[in-house]
């Protein structure tokens, strides 16, 4: 009987030594299809796009027939004035979208955190503008912001406003108002973490700052803004790179037009591959806009110890 506890109990002893390992071969066999997806998906086109931006493969043609140039690409790259153009332009949308998505996506979360009829229906809707088709959307605010015919220059009219603005047509209000139209569609993404951020507040530093006699700013300002800190850096990081790489709206909505004016990047190496067979000198630029978005990230991933508060 002893002898028949004793070998129970190595038996047991022996399972709970190779558990460890069960468990670590069951994690590598969970994660092994999303790291093959991601080296396929992800990693090997950016390694790939990175060898061939140093090439001529600017012509369709075998890629064993083309030629190591060097920094070619990229040299043409600083004197293509649509490509630097549309560099900018992606700039100017940025420092547009971003601050426009995280203001009015806080300010929508603040009022969804507080109690009032309808809260619940109030909340499903802003969820259509996200979850609506890219092309739908771009038809419809097209047909609103047409400059001659259009309901909202017509009702602008009607109020006294002589000559509205051109909308998607002009060159100077066509980038913003792309801007605006994905603030308006990407709303509900941002509103629902910064909701999900301010439900997670400890109520007791409320109730301390009025105790001190705070006022709602004073309690928004020093309660409410560091308690989500952590937060709007996530979405202020995600913004930026999402921001980067606007290109369906942009496509729709203008294809980058009147002229250049709403030319963005991503619009601009699509392009130069997919409709003149540019691989290596899109390639170039898709390298240097990675390399832009890496280098804005890691700077903010520096900064963010003076402000985020964890």
């Amino acid at each position: 009987m002893k002898r028949m506890d004793k070998e129970l109990k190595q038996g047991i002893m022996s399972r709970i030594r190779l558990l460890p390992y069960q468990e670590k071969g069951a994690a590598v066999l969970f994660i092994l299809p999303f790291l093959i997806g991601f080296l396929t998906f992800n990693i090997f086109p950016i390694i790939y796009s990175f060898v061939i931006s140093f090439m001529d493969y600017n012509t369709l043609k075998p890629l064993s027939e083309a030629n190591f140039i060097g920094f070619e690409n990229y040299i043409h790259l600083l004197r293509d004035k649509i490509a630097m153009s549309a560099f900018l332009n992606s700039f100017y949308y940025t420092l547009i979208y971003v601050p426009g998505v995280l203001i009015f996506s806080f300010l929508l979360a603040m009022l969804l955190n507080r109690a009032f009829a309808l809260r619940g229906i109030t909340r499903t809707m802003i969820l259509i503008p996200y979850v609506a088709n890219v092309v739908a959307v771009a038809i419809v605010w097209s047909i609103l912001l047409n400059p001659y015919d259009g309901p909202i220059n017509q009702i602008l009219i009607k109020i006294g406003i002589e000559n509205p603005p051109l909308w998607l047509n002009g060159i100077k209000t066509a980038l913003p108002t792309i801007a605006i139209i994905n603030v308006w569609q990407n709303l509900a993404f941002q509103t629902i973490v910064f909701l999900a951020a301010l439900q997670g507040v400890d109520r007791s530093l409320y109730e301390a700052a009025e105790v001190d006699g705070a006022s709602v700013w004073r309690k928004m300002i020093n309660v409410t803004l560091p308690s989500i800190s952590p937060t709007t850096f996530f979405l202020l990081i995600t913004s930026i790179i999402g921001s980067f790489q606007n290109y369906a709206t942009v496509r729709m909505l203008t294809n980058g037009g009147p002229g250049n004016a709403s030319r963005v990047i991503s619009l601009n190496i699509y392009e130069e591959a997919f409709s003149l067979n540019h691989y290596s000198y899109a390639s170039a630029q898709a390298i240097v806009l990675f390399i832009i978005v890496l280098v804005i990230t890691i700077f903010q991933w520096k900064e963010q110890k003076r402000w985020v508060h964890y």
